[in-house]
């Protein structure tokens, strides 16, 4: 017997499929050619001599990611600068830094009103943030599910416990529209753990702050969730567009236009695609500009051109000029660069 969820299928029969929908995720991941033109008019970074200090970094696993690839660099630049970096996720990141206990906490997500407020109360000025990385959340599925594409209605019924449209929620393949061999096979639901950015930003902008359904399974890293998706052709499971791989795809979403959008660098630097997030790193920065000069001097390095181009290469999307020049300002001092 056919299983069908009306609600979630109505689009399906006409959705049109962007160009490049069928490609494996990895085909977006920009070439080396590509990043250097669009880094090229970036602000080069000018290091200062004999820069001593401790920096503690602890937040978002995606977004730790991007500050391990910058260290490696920073370290040769500035070896009597002591790096301790750790990847305990934004929660845990955002206790150590209300606690004094970090002076960078990376994200993957906005940091929440409640969290800026309790900085503010405890230190008597709110902290500073920066965009250091463009990045959307990519729908990813086996690179031969065929499905075409979703709304973001739909994506929401998939997961949530409760979904806000209300009818029947998805549960097999056949009820997203999928005919053939997948059809009949339930969807795997996979997504990060709580600890996660992405975990919180999904929730909220897709799931309208409602939990995830109690089949969903969770992973503890973003690479794991990727591989699931890449290794059972009934998964399904949203994470950074970085970790693109050959065995996945992505799902077009639906754009506010209608228009049914892959998590491309341009419909990431535009906004068109529906689930962009940038990744941004939280800091100390007192009101008369003084803060921890190591930290100054590394997210210096992390937005300059020479930063940008090792997280690219790395398949990450680069800063836009008006962003680097943005983040320099918040930054502060010896912001001039190169």
């Amino acid at each position: 017997m056919k299983r069908i969820a009306f609600g979630c299928l109505i689009l399906l029969a006409w959705i049109p499929a962007e160009a490049g929908t069928n490609l494996p995720s990895a085909a977006l991941q920009l070439d080396d050619k590509t990043v250097l033109d669009l880094t090229a008019t970036l602000k080069q970074y000018d290091a200062p001599t004999n820069l001593v200090g401790r920096l503690r970094s602890v937040g978002s696993g995606t977004a730790t990611i991007l500050i391990n690839r910058w260290a490696s660099e920073f370290a040769v630049l500035h070896p009597e600068a002591q790096l301790d970096i750790q990847s305990g996720g934004s929660v845990d990141g955002l206790a150590k830094f209300l606690a004094g206990e970090a002076d960078l906490v990376p994200m993957s997500r906005p940091l929440p009103a409640a969290d800026i407020a309790r900085f503010k109360a405890k230190f008597g000025y709110e902290p500073a943030q920066i965009v250091v990385a463009q990045d959307a959340v990519g729908v990813y599925v086996n690179k031969d599910n065929p499905l075409t594409g979703l709304t973001i209605a739909q994506l929401e019924a998939i997961y949530s416990r409760q979904p806000t449209g209300g009818g029947a929620a998805p549960e097999f393949w056949s009820d997203l529209g999928i005919v053939g061999q997948l059809a009949e096979q339930r969807i795997v639901r996979v997504s990060l753990s709580k600890v996660h950015g992405t975990h919180m930003f999904f929730r909220d902008e897709v799931l309208h702050g409602v939990d995830y359904r109690f089949e969903v399974h969770f992973e503890a890293v973003s690479s794991s969730l990727v591989q699931a998706a890449g290794a059972d052709p009934a998964a399904i499971g949203c994470a950074s567009v970085m970790f693109a791989t050959e065995r996945t795809r992505f799902v077009p979403l639906q754009a506010a236009d209608g228009a049914f959008l892959l998590p491309s660098y341009e419909n990431t630097v535009s906004g068109r695609y529906p689930l962009v997030r940038p990744m941004r790193i939280v800091f100390h920065r007192k009101p008369d500009g003084s803060m921890n000069p190591v930290a100054r001097q590394f997210l210096r390095f992390a937005v300059s051109r020479r930063g940008q181009r090792i997280i690219s290469l790395a398949d990450s999307y680069p800063l836009t000029p008006k962003q680097q020049m943005d983040a320099s300002q918040v930054i502060g001092e010896n912001l001039q660069l190169k």
